[in-house]
């Protein structure tokens, strides 16, 4: 019986592995602040654009662009990171009293996964723009997918695994049970 004790632990820990190496894959920094925020209606287009993230950010692999209706970028320089912020100054001379704009982001969160997303607002009357297609914003969406498609898979397999070494270990200590009854 303390070898089936001891298979049951094995398990358990097994078990307990799998979640443990499954749980950071899916879990990246996030962005959790910015300016302007999400759907701001402003009355003049900011100097610059600062967003803050979950956790500290890599330097490398920043990207910033601010888009307007014709597409053009309105970045006045590169991005500067300063541990979980990322600011970049924007030319407000540039752009339209009355229209709509989007930031696309990319960043390199702390565990070294890419991360992205848009953040449109508008000025004046303004109309906000459609969601954009540009490539800032498509490369780390399919990165996270695969992250998430990877912890599931290995949760799976991890489980079915744990299954398999429980009904072994049952079916032996069944037979060896019954072999140590008397005739």
């Amino acid at each position: 019986m303390s070898y089936l004790r001891s298979v049951l632990a094995v398990a358990a820990l097994t078990l307990v592995s799998v979640f443990a190496v499954a749980a950071p894959a899916s879990a990246h920094d996030e962005l959790v602040g910015s300016s302007p925020a999400a759907e701001a209606k402003l009355d003049a287009l900011p100097s610059e654009i600062v967003l803050t993230y979950s956790a500290a950010i890599m330097t490398d692999g920043a990207a910033i662009a601010v888009i307007d209706a014709e597409g053009a970028d309105l970045t006045a320089g590169d991005p500067v990171i300063e541990t979980n912020t990322l600011t970049v100054p924007i030319d407000a001379t540039a752009g339209n009293a009355d229209a709509g704009y989007v930031v696309e982001w990319r960043a390199v969160s702390s565990d070294g996964h890419p991360i992205s997303g848009t953040i449109p607002f508008t000025v004046g009357d303004g109309e906000p723009l459609p969601d954009s297609a540009a490539p800032i914003a498509e490369d780390s969406t399919a990165d996270s997918g695969s992250n998430a498609a990877l912890a599931l898979t290995l949760t799976a397999v991890g489980l079915i695994l744990i299954v398999g070494v429980l009904v072994v270990v049952l079916v032996v200590a069944r037979r060896k049970g019954g072999a140590r009854r008397p005739e």
